[in-house]
């Protein structure tokens, strides 16, 4: 799904997911309905020392505004949430590479965040304690806004929300923050996979305990965050054993030397020759030793017959994959693939292209290595796949 950045905090980049521009004014919607509106105003009259007149919040235009003020003022506090993670996370140097909005909340990315259990769970908590903070701040704000009705709906139902987000992110499933606290809790006195097993478990589990309440509470919202949880927890546990199987391993451990290259003046006839003679169906494209762009079987299916004598390989090519250094980290470069949305990396040393690696180098490099149980001192050689 496409993001755009709107802007910077701290020198953090904050991006706008598509999906928010579409939920946003679906739920300030939902929040001007009349029953809405009902159950906040009930709620922050309980806490504010100054009563609001439900008649005066459900005439007219004022649902609306109401509900716009209150959707836009939700994220906000979930900017400031992942703020809150964002802050700590770079006071034990980690990389705040953006900060994104999205139908589900918010997404503070990380590069490198140090396996200790102690800065995780400091992280972890950053985030509801900013929510807490700013619910804190929304309900004094109470006692001094003026008596207007949409004023004191707006900052009252906010310090509910934000209040009710740090506790729900601390239920203990991923992607939540109480999951990453279980973790953190479990990597004490065990292995950091096996901890984050325990705790996608965990939160697979909540899952399923929240879709049951869902169905049966006709919460349709509820059930897709549900199941948004349980694949994420899954997906956490997965990227874990991952990281644990490749760790201390390099690109050059992993990478294919001997790639089949095409030129640009390449013509799709030819290529097609080299596929069916090769058996292979993605070329990178070479051009004086560099690499230009990649040319796949899919690219060249839409030429037309008479077309591919004169169709060359730089009409149809596609821009060149990602690329990195032999040395870097195999974690890393299973990483930028996955960013890239692509299946290879591209092996480049001092601008010479050595090689590539490729999804199906790290499938067979991955199904080795669980054969073998965890890696110790298992060399292997240059070129592997």
């Amino acid at each position: 799904m496409r993001s755009f950045e709107i802007g910077r905090i701290t020198g953090i980049p904050i991006r706008l997911n598509i999906t928010l521009v579409v939920f946003l004014p679906l739920l300030a919607w939902l929040i001007s309905r009349e029953e809405q509106l009902g159950f906040y105003t009930d709620v922050v009259n309980e806490l504010s020392p100054q009563a609001i007149d439900i008649a005066v919040i459900q005439s007219g235009s004022t649902p609306i505004v109401a509900g716009a003020a209150t959707a836009v003022g939700l994220f906000v506090g979930v900017l400031l949430h992942e703020l809150g993670h964002s802050w700590t996370a770079r006071r034990y140097g980690v990389t705040i590479s953006s900060i994104t909005l999205w139908i589900f909340g918010g997404m503070a990315h990380m590069e490198d965040l140090p396996e200790d259990w102690d800065v995780e769970l400091y992280v972890a908590l950053a985030g509801p304690a900013m929510s807490v903070l700013v619910a804190a701040v929304c309900y004094g704000l109470l006692f001094v806004v003026p008596a207007q009705p949409v004023f004191l709906f707006v900052v009252g139902s906010l310090a509910v929300i934000n209040a009710v987000l740090a506790v729900f992110n601390l239920l203990p499933a991923f992607p939540m923050d109480g999951g990453r606290v279980l973790r953190a809790l479990l990597a004490r006195n065990r292995p950091y996979a096996e901890a984050t097993q325990t705790a996608a478990t965990v939160g697979k589990f909540m899952a399923i305990l929240m879709a049951v309440f869902a169905v049966f509470a006709f919460a349709p919202i509820l059930l897709l965050v549900a199941m948004f949880v349980y694949i994420a927890a899954g997906a956490e546990s997965r990227t874990t054993v991952l990281r644990d199987l490749l760790r201390g391993m390099t690109v050059r451990e992993l990478m294919s030397s001997d790639v089949r290259t095409v030129t640009p003046e390449t013509t799709v006839a030819e290529f097609f020759d080299r596929v069916l003679t090769d058996r292979t169906t993605a070329y990178p494209v070479m051009d004086r030793g560099t690499v230009t762009g990649l040319v796949t079987l899919e690219s060249v299916r839409g030429i037309a017959p008479d077309a591919r004598e004169t169709t060359t390989v730089a009409d149809v090519m596609g821009p060149a994959p990602p690329s990195l250094e032999p040395d870097a980290d195999a974690f890393e470069a299973l990483v930028a693939m996955s960013a890239a949305r692509g299946d290879r990396i591209l092996v480049v040393e001092d601008g010479r292209f050595l090689g590539q690696l490729t999804a199906g180098d790290f499938t067979t490099a991955i199904e080795v290595l669980q054969g073998l149980g965890p890696r110790r001192e298992i060399d292997l050689p240059d070129g592997y796949a």
